[in-house]
């Protein structure tokens, strides 16, 4: 198997000024059909003989090729962080964000032993799966109707009087089974011969051959989404949720080329913007849980029928005092927030009864933040309030690689907040 890593932003092809290694022609075309088939591609653009990824991280594989775009937060300088650390940092934030669950025994799976993010889902769901074997997959009861030459069930009037004028000694009847052929364990079966079909180096072979013996006879099945919205939540499927998880992943992001010569290929992509809102808001959390309630995507209602929401929502649970966050995964030019970014954040101060906001950036590199004070006061307790907003950064490749470094502390330094007590 191939494995070409890239940067978010990052351009390749297989011929002229991008040109890597590894990338040809045969690529370029399996992109193009994905475009092609797909009128909504949002992560990546085609380009003469290549392609040009967006703000989106993850992997991709066509064949035996697999390509991950990793995350990089300073894209102007060059980062002294290698690709195996962005890797890593990826990896933590998908982990973060229950985009890469696994069991406590699995964990494990999750430190950069395997070749791709993508055998690092194959292996949780393996996982999962043999997990779900050894623990007893659950049977249901399924209605049929069918012939039968004993009266088995309800008899069906209208299709027994059509199908047996002559038969008299046979039957149309609705009945029911009890039996492990139902919706999700086809599900898991697709998923199964998927990763079977992708897992070209054979590293997997022995695993799924032995899940096959074991898994009971089922029904294929052209998965679909609506499959999944159909699973409902209960305790009886509460064993089966990481596993139907990925195979949601897996299975609505494999595109299959049926041309004769063509790649088939599947991506797992994320938008960066939304895992790095979900990554700090779920380590604010974790880490500000027994003094702070932290809300995210918070609404209120701004012009009739629209309505604002800021990413983050601080509010401490003894004093009432809110802090706002919004974070940017971008790098503001000339280290200065944009007019846009402080008139949003201004409207956030004034619905929020907010004196500080901040705007939050990724760095791999120390960045100075800076702070800056609206003309206009607000009105909070009947009291006119000056009100702030400050840009701060946070270093990923410093957090990552040093963890008594705590994202909540760098972020209440940021918004000059006490770590003691708020006043």
């Amino acid at each position: 198997m191939t494995k070409i890593q890239v940067f978010e932003h990052q351009s390749i092809s297989y011929s002229g000024r991008y040109a890597i290694p590894d990338f040809d022609e045969k690529h370029h075309q399996a992109f193009e059909s994905y475009f092609q088939k797909n009128e909504q591609t949002p992560f990546f653009d085609l380009i003469p003989k290549g392609v040009r990824f967006k703000s989106y991280v993850g992997v991709i594989q066509i064949g035996d090729t697999v390509i991950e775009v990793l995350p990089k937060a300073d894209r102007k300088k060059k980062s002294s962080a290698s690709k195996e650390t962005w890797q890593n940092i990826l990896l933590e934030m998908l982990r973060t964000c229950e985009l890469l669950k696994a069991r406590q025994s699995s964990n494990a799976s999750l430190k950069l032993k395997r070749n791709s993010i993508l055998e690092l889902y194959f292996v949780l769901f393996l996982d999962e799966l043999e997990a779900l074997v050894k623990r007893g997959l659950i049977k249901k009861y399924k209605t049929h109707q069918s012939q039968q030459k004993s009266l088995k069930g309800a008899i069906v009037f209208s299709e027994h009087i059509k199908r047996n004028l002559i038969h008299k000694e046979r039957f149309f009847v609705k009945h029911q089974t009890y039996d492990k052929n139902h919706l999700l364990h086809q599900i898991l079966n697709e998923t199964l011969l998927l990763i079977q079909r992708l897992d070209s180096r054979g590293s997997l072979n022995d695993r799924i051959g032995r899940l096959l013996l074991d898994f009971p006879l089922v029904d294929s099945r052209k998965v679909n989404a609506g499959d999944f919205d159909r699973i409902k939540s209960s305790r009886k499927h509460e064993p089966y949720e990481r596993a139907l998880d990925i195979a949601k992943l897996l299975l609505l992001n494999f595109r299959p080329d049926l041309k004769a010569g063509k790649q088939n290929m599947i991506a797992l992509m994320f938008d960066m913007n939304i895992l790095w809102e979900e990554y700090v808001y779920r380590v604010l959390r974790r880490e500000l849980r027994h003094e702070w309630e932290v809300h995210g995507q918070k609404r209120k209602r701004f012009w009739e029928k629209k309505v604002i929401k800021p990413d983050i929502v601080l509010r401490h649970r003894e004093s009432a005092v809110v802090y706002v966050i919004d974070t940017k995964w971008k790098l503001p030019e000339k280290n200065k927030p944009s007019d846009n970014d402080l008139k949003q954040m201004f409207a956030y101060n004034h619905y929020w009864k907010c004196t500080h906001s901040l705007l939050l950036y990724p760095s791999d590199s120390t960045e100075s933040g800076m702070k800056g004070g609206y003309s206009e006061k607000i009105v909070i307790n009947e009291e006119q309030e000056d009100h702030f907003c400050s840009m701060g950064y946070l270093d990923l490749v410093e957090y990552h690689q040093n963890k008594t470094w705590s994202i909540s502390v760098a972020i209440q330094n940021m918004l000059e907040i006490d770590t003691r007590y708020v006043d």
